[in-house]
């Protein structure tokens, strides 16, 4: 578990990002598949907790807490994660310093993303934020990775 007050300090981060020639504090859309990682014993293949220690600015949909709950709760039907650990990951995801954006601003450039790369409109709304904000998405999840890819979004890594 890794919280963003426990980060290195800004400066030395911000000299890192800036020799590998990225905005240090740009923002990053983080998607429900990084942040169900943040609160459990899971591996760590995409450095969601490197995201967490960035600089960068979080920005979500409110969907995204939803569906990190709802992949917490499918630990908990599996025996992998109990009630007080949910209780305690969601609390802990609700007080970091994401940047909550209504789903509802983003339906419509959604629905159309959606009809066009025959993808989950659920989906299609963390493509919708990143591009209205110009920003990197951060995912582990395949199919949302390939995706973006294909719509010239850019994509999170924690090597800048």
């Amino acid at each position: 578990m890794t919280s963003r007050a426990s980060a290195r300090p800004r400066a030395a981060r911000v000299h890192e990002r800036a020799a590998r020639y990225t905005i240090a504090n740009a923002p990053v859309v983080v998607d429900a598949s990084m942040a169900a990682v943040w609160f459990t014993n899971e591996p760590d293949p995409r450095g969601a907790a490197r995201l967490l220690e960035s600089p960068s600015m979080l920005l979500a949909p409110d969907l995204m807490a939803v569906e990190a709950t709802n992949a917490w709760w499918k630990r908990l039907r599996r025996g992998e994660m109990d009630l007080p650990h949910i209780e305690r990951a969601v609390s802990r995801l609700l007080a970091l310093e994401i940047v909550w954006i209504a789903s509802a601003t983003l339906l419509r450039p959604a629905a159309r993303l959606a009809a066009e790369l025959n993808h989950p409109s659920y989906d299609c709304v963390y493509l919708a934020l990143a591009v209205s904000q110009a920003a990197p998405l951060a995912t582990a999840d395949h199919r949302l990775r390939h995706v973006a890819e294909r719509v010239g979004i850019r994509l999170w890594s924690p090597r800048g």
